[in-house]
């Protein structure tokens, strides 16, 4: 039988902390590009989906996810 290791509380309150600064990163991106990354992650839709769904070329959600993804590296840096 394999024991499973709990986390210590340093490690719960590390990862609650970066659970937070990983949602105010979301919160201080643009309108688009919020909508844009939730859908992709939480929702597990495709470009295309996303696209259709917004009523807006596939370029564009593209483009507004990478945007995304750099504001974010950024803010947690």
């Amino acid at each position: 039988m394999v024991a499973c290791k709990q986390p210590s509380p340093n490690q719960n309150l590390e990862f609650k902390e970066s659970v937070q600064r990983v949602r105010q990163a979301i919160l201080g991106l643009r309108e688009e590009e919020k909508e844009v990354f939730l859908l992709r992650q939480n929702g597990d839709l495709t470009y295309e989906q996303i696209a259709e769904m917004r009523h807006v070329p596939v370029g564009t959600v593209k483009t507004q996810m990478r945007c995304a993804l750099d504001n974010l590296r950024k803010l947690l840096q």
